[in-house]
């Protein structure tokens, strides 16, 4: 006899078991043909998986029997097997054999459990990611304002109601000369934020931000926090204008960008902790434009590969021309490296900022789909000079994945080609 083990239905009747079977069928389509041998073959998926286990019911369980066989009997009802070996499964009792022996107190049911559908896997709405980062920049504005109005009330204590409580003019030239009746510490920090202002106001003012930039859309409060925060942003998004070229190869971009923001934090070490967060926040927000960029080429690029490039009367189909780049998995990965790095240090200086981890959570999310969806990149070495396309065959890959290595690979002459080249593993 087979080892027998603890199940249960609907977690209401509990019984020893043994099983019997498992089947597990594949719904394959035949299409026949006249006049030829064979057929073709169409994978439809799995069948329901059927399960045949016996149950005993012994002595003191003889009666369960009889109340599992009424309860079995419901309509309408889905029930949930607790299997020994496969766990929790959902479906329908299809067959039920019943040998008792009233005398000896002893019950076998054979049971035939046909497996429920499975759960459907829904297509899950992926936000796009620059959508993501810069919902949780504009949030990351207002708690940053938030920060540097408690870290002001934390040191000046009551002397920070007349600093917080005023409404500045920001098109005067000075903070400063809008206070009266301050304290000495008081004066002394509206000094230095005076000078911290006015070094981000004159920084790259041959700059103009677009009227439609992102900053442009917040509104800033009129108070002290308000105004430092506001210049701060305006200052920061001047110098990622400053990058623009750049914006192809993210890490170039992210790497001029932090050493540009760096000279401010050194300028000014009072306020490096505004600095620094304002600096993560705006790189995470540009990372996110670049990698749906990066997605929408890699995307067009997918479709145009799908498209013959002539037509069976020779008409070309489609332009042809030099790809634009796509980024690899290497420095989309170096990228989101640099960026984390950068929001973990202002998330240890400022932990009550919950638009920091929402940002960091954005850009890993979508660079754990990207590379689902991307196939894997190995590095071939080619002696002597081959075309592109016969590099397509020899690794298994269509020629109109040709464009695409063209991206991946940044090659100047596709018709000679030696040396190390970065493939798709299919």
């Amino acid at each position: 006899m087979a080892d027998r083990f603890k199940a249960a239905i609907d977690d209401v009747f509990t019984f020893d078991c043994e099983t019997i079977d498992d089947s597990f069928e594949k719904s394959i389509a035949r299409h026949e043909f006249p006049f030829r041998d064979g057929a073709l073959l169409e994978d439809m998926g799995q069948k329901a998986r059927v399960v045949k286990i016996r149950c005993y019911f012994l002595n003191e369980n003889y009666e369960t029997h009889k109340s599992l066989i009424n309860y079995i009997g419901m309509t309408g009802h889905e029930y949930e097997l607790t299997h020994p070996k496969y766990g929790l499964i959902k479906g329908q009792i299809e067959t039920m054999v019943v040998r008792h022996d009233d005398r000896l107190e002893t019950a076998e049911i054979d049971l035939t459990f046909v497996e429920n559908l499975r759960g459907l896997i829904d297509a899950v709405f992926a936000p796009p990611v620059d959508a993501g980062t810069e919902e949780a920049f504009i949030r990351g504005q207002d708690e940053l304002t938030d920060e540097m109005t408690a870290d002001i009330r934390e040191e000046l204590g009551t002397d920070a109601d007349d600093l917080l409580s005023a409404d500045l003019n920001q098109t005067l030239p000075t903070l400063f000369e809008q206070f009266s009746g301050l304290t000495k510490n008081a004066q002394a920090y509206v000094k230095k934020v005076d000078q911290y202002v006015a070094r981000l106001r004159a920084t790259l003012t041959e700059i103009a931000s677009p009227a439609n930039s992102l900053v442009s859309t917040i509104s800033y409060a009129a108070n002290l926090p308000g105004v430092v925060i506001g210049s701060l942003a305006g200052a920061v998004e001047r110098y990622a204008l400053l990058c623009e070229s750049l914006r192809s190869a993210p890490n170039r971009f992210l790497r001029n960008f932090k050493v540009g923001i760096e000279e401010l934090e050194d300028a000014f070490g009072d306020f490096r902790k505004y600095t620094r967060t304002a600096k993560a926040q705006r790189a995470a927000v540009e990372l996110g434009v670049m990698f749906k960029a990066d997605q929408t080429r890699s995307r067009m690029q997918q479709q145009s590969a799908a498209v013959r490039s002539f037509s069976p009367l020779g008409r070309p189909q489609k332009s042809i021309g030099a790809p634009d780049n796509i980024l690899s998995i290497i420095e989309i990965e170096q990228a989101l490296a640099i960026v984390r790095t950068d929001l973990q240090a202002a998330i240890d200086l400022s932990r009550a900022m919950q638009s920091l981890k929402t940002m960091a959570a954005a850009l890993t999310d979508h660079v754990i789909e990207i590379k689902k969806t991307k196939p894997p990149i190995i590095r071939v070495s080619i002696d002597g000079s081959m075309p592109l396309h016969l590099i397509c065959l020899r690794y298994g890959l269509s020629y109109n994945d040709a464009e695409q290595l063209m991206a991946i690979n940044r090659i100047r002459h596709p018709s000679f080609m030696s040396g190390e080249v970065n493939v798709y593993a299919r």
